[in-house]
């Protein structure tokens, strides 16, 4: 299984056109981790704790002025409204923005099922898809208004999380090239 210092290494690869923002200063406390698992039911592996108390939350995109943000209305592919992705967590930064935190998370993922995959953890830019873990399980849902459409992930969170920089990267050359060639 994949480590903090692997998924750190790769996310040092990204050029500068990239930012990374988060919770890292200060990240989440054990006592919060064991709270909140008490309070939610959820029931987290070592390897979710570890990104907990090691990077909190997570916040992964293109810059602005490299990826255009799309606009109310605009129409284009799925993969355009793409440009980042946030990974959601715990803090003990009281600045920390509610809508990067586990409880805000899973209250929105409520408004839509009465039952949620897990704890959601991930959120792809544009409506994208969403990742949920429970019980050391990563559940990966594509559309959230369609109970099928769901795949459970092999690794652990940090393999999850190269996966995603290694696709996003992809999407930002692709984009990159296709905006030169125009």
């Amino acid at each position: 299984m994949t480590t903090k210092e692997t998924f750190w290494e790769r996310k040092n690869r990204l050029n500068d056109d990239f930012v990374v923002l988060g919770s890292v200063a200060d990240p989440a406390t054990v006592g919060q981790i064991t709270a909140y698992e008490k309070s939610s039911g959820y029931v987290f592996s070592e390897d979710v704790k570890d990104f907990l108390v090691t990077f909190g939350t997570l916040l992964f995109e293109v810059k602005e002025e490299v990826w255009r943000r799309p606009k109310v209305y605009d129409v284009m592919p799925a993969w355009k409204f793409g440009y980042g992705f946030f990974v959601y967590g715990l803090s003990k930064d009281e600045e920390t923005p509610a809508w990067m935190t586990f409880e805000e998370k899973n209250q929105e993922a409520l408004e839509y099922k009465e039952k949620t995959l897990g704890q959601m953890f991930f959120k792809k830019t544009g409506n994208g898809y969403r990742a949920y873990t429970n019980n050391g399980v990563i559940t990966i849902e594509h559309d959230k208004y369609d109970e099928t459409d769901i795949e459970v992930f092999e690794g652990n969170i940090y393999d999850f999380l190269i996966a995603e920089i290694d696709k996003l990267e992809e999407d930002y050359l692709e984009y990159i090239n296709e905006k030169s060639s125009t």
